[in-house]
């Protein structure tokens, strides 16, 4: 008879707490009628149990197959234990506590936007959770930006000071309710709350206790002001936003004025699927990923087709694209509640409340420093962030969504294995690159990279850089046995790296990695590709192996070494840094490779046309110095030379904003002109052909957009033509697109597309962006191959 009973050892691993898995055994095993326990530590969720082998096959089984929505499962291990004896066999299942371990395997779960069962609770008069604007359960709420300690339990985040009253402490303590140990579990007797400051921060609404009567009244009086056309700022998840009315231009106007943004686009939040259906367009998929529990931002067609919204004209200027997003907390419910009451907007500005360059703000005072006397209100809370963190960005490309900035909802981002089941890799920290930044860890058992913190130019950033680098650290209870870094000596990642290498008195190397085998090698990463592969690494900038500014590359790549088997024609950067931002002085330097200074002032193109003989003479030069001109085989630069013969772009008040025009202009093409690149037998990238005398003339004497529509195609689908002809002498191999350039998502369309008819296997970032953001996940998979060496 014992034959048939059987005892076994469960260990899981992945994303499974604070997802409600714990319960979700407890439940299982119930119903199975199952004996033993289950328990969460740092290594994952580990259950014991006894009972019938075919029930417990049966239960092994849906461990996975039902496993809760937000959980993720990396593995299985299940081994074969002693039968209890009568004395010692538990009587039922049960849910031990918590413990710590040495090691620690789990992988963290993001912030994640408001179920539907909470959001009908926030509207429902009879429950204890009406209109709080902190409700949440084990299915949703916040996660990463709360966590200070794993494994995820209460007195590990920042709700550790806000004790449970009667009712929460019961929810939290009964396995068979939905808030079972929902760490950040809270009603409007025992959680946060939020008060309304003006910017000079004095208090002008509060909800603390025992203002229970009036919680709406700080909400509320947020809601009038935002009718009233005033900025104000709201404090989230992962950090504060500025708001505004979406549909009032003169709001808009001042709020960009506020951020120093001109011209870069603005996302807005609006109240509900159907509004949203009013200003833009997609795809199920496009729709899919709006209305997901990870609530991102995305990029849609921006068409504003309905009757009942309409939007103010400057959020997103000459661009095709709006980035939209849905409510994904309590707040944001009540704060659309309370506007429609008012008969005020459906939709508002939703931005990082920072100034340009700047972290995103997660306190009061940062707020109130920045903004002060230029903002109306701070709605502010008193749940502490841990972590900030972004809003996620994403945009549907190749046939797939694709993440363009990698946070809240998304990140971190975690990867169970290493490559190698044999890996027993260091515990190795990656530094990333100085745009975009992220920090990556690679443990024994798992990799995982931090949310997006910005870009390296300040001081405020460089701090919360070296915040992160700390606290993933201290989350896993782990020192850094080895830093990987980017070889460029300039970048603060790279400097910090060697600063902190120098005082860990680390043993083992610092291992720097060339930034564009970096790129390759995040889509390798990403993908679990550990063979060789073909890479195409095109965007702005990156440091060469030859000291000249690297960005159209052709790499074969392996996760330990690459060669360099084609790039793109070099040309100079006239004035360095200042190219970058008057596009102009690029395709001047182009066009000096090709023609005479005299030569191309007789063109009188149109992107010369107000510089004066002065101006002429001295960027002439300056690109003969050498010194003060450095040569770059970049695509990125490349593509912002065409913007500005095209006459798309003057000068750049956004990163990127040149081939974002570039993609409209070729979004509006009703045909394409046929423009090709010449490629050697070396696979030099030559673009010459592309400015042809013939070309530059027309251009000149042409002004229609129609040409310059044609043109902007013609260019972008030389561009995808060229990666597939190289790719066909290397047919054998896989192709793997990294950089800012494949953001551009109709050249990734007909890259995809291109592949697709010659039967060539293609790989992009998905979870992880193609632009610097993913560098150290590509340095971290340098350094645990390099471990195995």
């Amino acid at each position: 008879m014992t034959d048939n009973i059987a005892r076994q050892y469960i260990h899981i691993t992945g994303i499974v707490q604070g997802v409600g898995f714990r319960p979700f055994v407890y439940q299982l095993a119930t119903q199975h009628a199952l004996v033993g326990s289950v328990i969460n530590d740092s290594e994952g969720v580990k259950i014991d149990v006894q009972g019938l082998r075919s029930t417990l096959a049966s239960f092994s089984a849906q461990l996975v197959e039902q496993a809760p929505t937000l959980s993720r499962i990396d593995d299985v291990t299940i081994t074969e234990r002693p039968l209890w004896s009568e004395l010692e066999k538990p009587i039922t299942f049960g849910i031990e506590q918590s413990q710590q371990r040495d090691s620690t395997t789990v992988c963290i779960s993001p912030d994640q936007g408001l179920c539907d069962v909470c959001k009908r609770d926030i509207s429902n008069a009879d429950s204890r959770y009406f209109q709080y604007p902190f409700t949440n359960c084990t299915h949703c709420g916040p996660r990463y930006s709360i966590i200070k300690a794993l494994p995820y339990d209460r007195t590990a985040t920042s709700m550790q000071d806000f004790a449970l009253c009667p009712d929460c402490a019961k929810a939290y303590q009964n396995p068979l309710d939905r808030r079972y140990h929902a760490q950040p579990i809270s009603c409007d007797c025992c959680g946060p709350w939020v008060t309304l400051y003006d910017a000079k921060r004095r208090v002008k609404s509060c909800t603390e206790l025992p203002l229970i009567a009036a919680k709406q009244t700080a909400i509320e009086q947020l809601a009038q002001k935002i009718k009233n056309g005033d900025i104000v700022a709201i404090k989230g998840i992962g950090g504060f936003h500025l708001a505004c009315d979406a549909t009032n231009s003169q709001a808009v106007a001042n709020l960009r004025l506020l951020k120093h943004r001109p011209s870069k686009p603005l996302a807005i939040m609006v109240s509900d699927h159907s509004i949203a259906k009013e200003v833009v367009e997609g795809c199920d998929v496009e729709w899919q990923a709006l209305e997901s529990q990870a609530r991102p931002i995305v990029l849609m067609r921006n068409t504003q087709c309905g009757q009942d919204v309409k939007l103010a004209d400057d959020l997103a200027p000459n661009v095709p694209y709006l980035g939209v997003m849905l409510p994904y907390t309590p707040l944001h419910y009540l704060l659309f509640a309370e506007l429609e009451k008012r008969g005020a907007t459906c939709a508002l500005v939703m931005t990082s409340a920072n100034l340009s360059g700047m972290p995103i703000a997660t306190e009061l005072a940062q707020v109130s420093a920045q903004f002060s006397g230029s903002i109306s209100a701070i709605l502010e809370h008193n749940r502490p962030i841990v972590s900030a963190c972004d809003d996620s960005l994403v945009h549907y490309a190749g046939g797939k969504i694709r993440v363009l900035r990698m946070a809240r909802g998304y990140a971190p981002v975690s990867h169970f294995g290493t490559g190698s089941e044999q890996s027993t890799g260091k515990i190795t920290l990656a530094l990333g690159a100085e745009q975009k930044s992220t920090i990556g860890l690679a443990l024994p058992k798992q990799w995982l990279l931090s949310p997006y913190i910005g870009d390296l130019d300040d001081l405020d950033t460089e701090q919360r850089y070296q915040d992160t680098f700390h606290h993933l650290a201290a989350l896993y209870h782990v020192k850094p046995q080895q830093l990987v870094c980017d070889k460029h000596p300039g970048y603060h990642s790279s400097q910090f790296a060697q600063s902190y290498h120098a005082k860990a008195n680390l043993t083992t190397p610092l291992l720097k990695v060339q930034h564009h085998h970096a790129h390759v090698l995040a889509v390798m990463a990403e993908h679990h590709l550990t063979e060789q592969v073909l890479g195409f690494t095109f965007d702005g900038t990156g440091w060469g192996d030859d000291q000249t500014v690297w960005g159209g590359e052709v790499l074969l790549s392996t996760p330990q070494s690459y060669q360099r088997v084609g790039h793109l024609r070099q040309f100079r950067l006239i004035g360095g840094e200042k190219a970058i931002k008057e596009p102009a002085r690029l395709l001047f330097a182009i066009l000096l490779e090709c023609y005479s200074l005299a030569e191309i002032k007789a063109m009188q193109l149109p992107a010369f046309c107000a510089w004066s003989e002065f101006y002429f003479n001295n960027l002439y030069q300056l690109w003969q110095s050498g010194s003060q001109s450095p040569y770059t085989s970049s695509m990125g630069r490349l593509i912002d030379a065409w913007a500005s013969l095209l006459g798309l772009v003057d000068k750049v008040g956004y990163e990127g904003e040149c081939g974002l025009q570039l993609e409209h202009a070729a979004m509006c093409a009703c045909s394409e002109s046929a423009l090709s690149f010449d490629i050697s037998k070396a696979n030099l990238i030559d673009w010459q052909p592309l400015f042809s005398a013939q070309l530059l003339q027309r251009i000149a004497t042409d002004k229609s957009e129609t040409l310059r529509h044609e043109l902007a195609l013609g260019f972008i689908t030389a561009i995808a033509n060229v990666i597939i002809v190289i790719a066909q002498g290397y047919s054998h191999l896989p192709i793997a697109l990294g950089g800012g350039v494949f953001q551009n998502r109709v050249l990734v369309d007909k890259v995809f597309e291109l592949a697709k008819q010659q039967d060539l296997s293609l790989f992009c970032g998905e979870t992880l962006p193609a632009n610097d953001a993913s560098i150290a996940a590509g340095q971290l998979w340098y350094a645990i191959f390099q471990h195995n060496n």
